[in-house]
């Protein structure tokens, strides 16, 4: 009877979500939607993705590209710098893009790499009250995610966006290894500005996972046994 339980509650929490998510994006000026391509018996399945607008007339499409890996994780994040639309997302698993939208040209990103970082959630704070009195809106965001294979946790890193429309996009670790919490849901849930004035207090926080050894009280890598 427990297992039974367990099991409708699961189903209800996902019905809530997709039921949130798609009232979502009724809000949402840009928005994705996928289907899964099948490759055969034993390869790996892509997506195809499609790009939405929401308009006055109600949504229309306004582009397409294919993920090269079966999920998509939240890799598709709209923002806005000086005014422009744009949006961080991977094509490839193992890299951080930037797309102008709504034209949804790419105009920024890192190379394919099978030891690259693989992205599984973006965060820009460009409706942040402090980002924004400080004239940084679309300046600087957030990724987490893995190395392939490296462990089980998402860590967090820094993304400079401040020369996209140049053609560079910069990702840094710039916090050293830390992993979100478990328990959250989005990387957003872990980034706190609340604390951010620059150019004296460029501060901010992260909500984090960090391991300990108690036997001598030094770091360790989440998941070490």
């Amino acid at each position: 009877m427990s297992k039974v339980l367990e099991k409708f509650r699961s189903l209800v929490q996902l019905f809530s979500m997709r039921k949130q998510a798609k009232s979502s994006r009724k809000s949402e000026e840009f928005y994705v939607e996928t289907e899964p391509i099948d490759h055969g018996p034993g390869a790996m399945k892509s997506l195809h993705v499609s790009i939405f607008q929401n308009r006055e007339d109600g949504p229309v499409k306004i582009g397409e590209y294919r993920r090269n890996y079966s999920k998509l994780y939240q890799t598709f994040h709209p923002f806005q710098q000086d005014g422009k639309w744009y949006a961080l997302y991977s094509k490839d698993y193992t890299c951080t893009s930037v797309m102008e939208l709504p034209s949804c040209r790419d105009i920024a990103g890192e190379e394919p790499n099978s030891l690259g970082f693989c992205p599984v959630d973006f965060y820009v704070p460009y409706q942040d009250p402090h980002v924004q009195k400080a004239k940084q809106e679309g300046q600087f965001g957030f990724v987490a995610g893995c190395v392939w294979g490296d462990d089980t946790c998402w860590k967090i890193q820094f993304l400079d966006l401040s020369r996209i429309q140049s053609g560079v996009l910069v990702r840094e670790e710039r916090f050293g290894y830390l992993a979100m919490p478990a328990k959250a849901t989005r990387l957003e849930e872990s980034v706190s500005l609340a604390e951010y004035n620059p150019p004296d207090y460029p501060n901010i926080t992260l909500s984090v996972d960090v391991a300990f050894n108690l036997s001598n009280g030094q770091r360790c890598v989440l998941g070490d046994n």
